[in-house]
Order: C-alpha cells, then sequence, then structure tokens
C-alpha cells in the first residue's frame, strides 16, 4: 500500500523540524528556493532517520538489522512498516530530536509520495546506500560489543579502505543524490559537465564527513565510537581512549593524516563547482557554503592548542560563518585558495 498525499500539517511539520535536527543545514536550505528546496528538505530528515538508527538506539545485530530493514520497507510504501518504527521509536525515547523525528516517519513519507518520481528514485537509491552501510557498520560494533560487554574495545572502522567507505554510504551518496536532484535544471550545461559533476560528487561529501570526523573527535571518542582506523592507532600502539585526555606524538600524527585527507577531498568543490552553470548561482553557493565552514573550521582546529585532546570542538563563530556566506555570494569563483591542499 502506497503512503497516503501529505497534508497541509505533513508540510509544516517537515519545515519546522529541521531546524531541530540541524540548525546549519537549516540557514543553508532556504538558498535554493524552488523547486529544490521540497525534495532536498525531505531527503535530509529521511537521511537524518537513517542517523537516529545508528547513533540513539542500539541493539542486538538482529536488532539493528531488523530496524534498518522496517526503514527500507517504509521507504518502499510499507505503511504498516512506517508505523511501527515510528511507535517503537516514540516509546524509545521522544525527548531526543532525532528519534522524535523518526517517530514521524510517517508524515516524512508522505510528503516523499509526493514528489516526482525522478526526485524520489534519486532519494531512494541515496537512502539504500546509506541504510544499508550504517546498517552494517552497527550491527558488527554491536557484535564487538557482546564479544566484550563495557565501553567499545576497539575502533568503529578498522581500515583507511573502511574509512572512505564509511564515508560514502553516510555522505559521498548524498552528493551524488543532491547532483541528481539538480539535474533538470542545469539549463546552460556544456558538453560533459553532467558527468563531471557525478564524478565529483562522492568527493563531495566525503570532504564534509571527513572534516565532521576530524571536528567531533573529542566527543565522538569520549561517547565510545572512535572513527580513526584501527589500523591507524596500532601503528602507533593506542587505544581510542589514547586519542583523549592529554596531548601525544602518536595523536598528532593521525590528526596530521584525517586533516590531510579532509583537505584534500574539500580541493574537489571548486572543480565540481566550475561544472554548474553561473547562472544557477543558488545552487553553486548551496554547495560552497558548507564547504568554506569546514575549511575555516579545519583552520580553527589546528591553531586550537587543546585540539583534539581537549574535550571541546572547535567552532567558528557566527560572525565568521556570515562573513564567509557573504563573501562568497559576491564573489562565488574566488575561495578556490581556500580548499588549496596541504603542501606535502
Amino acid at each position: 500500500m502506497a503512503h497516503a498525499a501529505p497534508t497541509r500539517d505533513d508540510w509544516e511539520y517537515c519545515r519546522a523540524v529541521l531546524p531541530r535536527v540541524s540548525r546549519t543545514f537549516a540557514i543553508n536550505i532556504r538558498l535554493l528556493g524552488r523547486p529544490l528546496e521540497d525534495p532536498v528538505r525531505i531527503a535530509y530528515l529521511l537521511c537524518r532517520t537513517c542517523d537516529a538508527l545508528e547513533d540513539s538506539w542500539p541493539g542486538t545485530p538482529r536488532e539493528i538489522r531488523g530496524r534498518f530493514d522496517g526503514l527500507e520497507a517504509a521507504l518502499s510504501g510499507d505503511v504498516a512498516a512506517a508505523a511501527r518504527l515510528a511507535e517503537a521509536a516514540r516509546a524509545r525515547d521522544a525527548a531526543r530530536e532525532d528519534l522524535a523525528l523518526l517517530a514521524h516517519l510517517p508524515q516524512v513519507l508522505r510528503c516523499f509520495g509526493a514528489l516526482a518520481a525522478s526526485e524520489r528514485a534519486a532519494i531512494a537509491d541515496c537512502l539504500a546506500v546509506m541504510s544499508r552501510g550504517m546498517c552494517h557498520y552497527a550491527a558488527r560494533e554491536a557484535r564487538w560489543a557482546g564479544v566484550a560487554p563495557g565501553p567499545p574495545p576497539r575502533a568503529y572502522l578498522e581500515t583507511e579502505a573502511e574509512l572512505h567507505d564509511y564515508c560514502w554510504v553516510v555522505a559521498g551518496c548524498v552528493g551524488v543524490m543532491l547532483t541528481r536532484l539538480f539535474a533538470p535544471l542545469a539549463s546552460g550545461d556544456r558538453p560533459g559537465d553532467a558527468a563531471a559533476r557525478l564524478e565529483r560528487a562522492p568527493r563531495m561529501g566525503e570532504a564534509l564527513q571527513l572534516t565532521n570526523i576530524l571536528l567531533d573527535w573529542p566527543s565522538d571518542v569520549r561517547r565510545g565510537r572512535c572513527f580513526m582506523p584501527a589500523a591507524w592507532l596500532a601503528e602507533f600502539s593506542m587505544t581510542p581512549g589514547d586519542l583523549v585526555g592529554a596531548p601525544s606524538a602518536g595523536q598528532r600524527e593521525i590528526l596530521d593524516r584525517l586533516e590531510s585527507l579532509a583537505r584534500r577531498a574539500l580541493v574537489v568543490v571548486p572543480e565540481y563547482l566550475s561544472h554548474v552553470p553561473a547562472r544557477a548561482l543558488r545552487y553553486r553557493l548551496f554547495c560552497l557554503w558548507p564547504a568554506l565552514w569546514a575549511a575555516a573550521s579545519i583552520g580553527r582546529a589546528r591553531r586550537d592548542p587543546k585540539f583534539p585532546w581537549g574535550p571541546n570542538r572547535p567552532r567558528i563563530g557566527r560572525a565568521r560563518l556570515w562573513s564567509l556566506a557573504a563573501g562568497s555570494a559576491l564573489a562565488p569563483g574566488a575561495f578556490s585558495r581556500v580548499f588549496r591542499p596541504p603542501a606535502t
């Protein structure tokens, strides 16, 4: 059975909830305007439901796989699956914003069902990659925890290859989805532009995810999830707990390595934008602003003497955020220097 047509309340809920689950994205999405704003908003909310299943709803491997299977069924039109997942989330912890969003999954899915077929296809393909990938990593962590009860004894990811794969399943696929949603509006494309955007889209998403992993290092490790690959830690005979609490040489080496990966991925941003028609200024800025903020945040982290071993995530001030945004709006092509890769 397909999801029913959305009501005005459904659309109003989706618009109202976005700032509660992501203040930054709620600012950025205003750039898009019609016709991209609604599909991108619905896509983002559905991605956040995947995040909730991975981050805020622990369980056995079987329970985790069951919930992700339920989400995939709901996305395919299974109204009963959506209702079951929403009710279970409501019973678990309605005070958490991400679980509260999951508790309203039927409303989001009714709005999803009202999108154009091509929009639904792009979003569904992204959610399939994200759901299966997050399920794999979350269920594996649960299996490890079952073997050794207590705080997670090992990193969430095993190798650098897994780090890149994880970035693909949580963010690279989002870059591809956004590129597909934009494609019908890309009037003024030159030959090869569409293919060039799709080729670079995964790295766009990876750049932002690597930045988030870097900036969230202090809080992630303290809550028991370490995204620095176990192979990196083994090189320096470190455990996840060694990454916080006090500075060390190995910690700095791993930070430098992660920062280098993030900066090299950010270099793709101006390349991607060079294949977006100049007349699509709103979309260009929508892609550019988060990347500018990411680069500035990495710089702020580099200047913080207590990062990454201290307790706080480095943040750039709101005034700086808006200064970068305003500058890019006036001269959207003048920021390539911000994304230069680190010297080797």
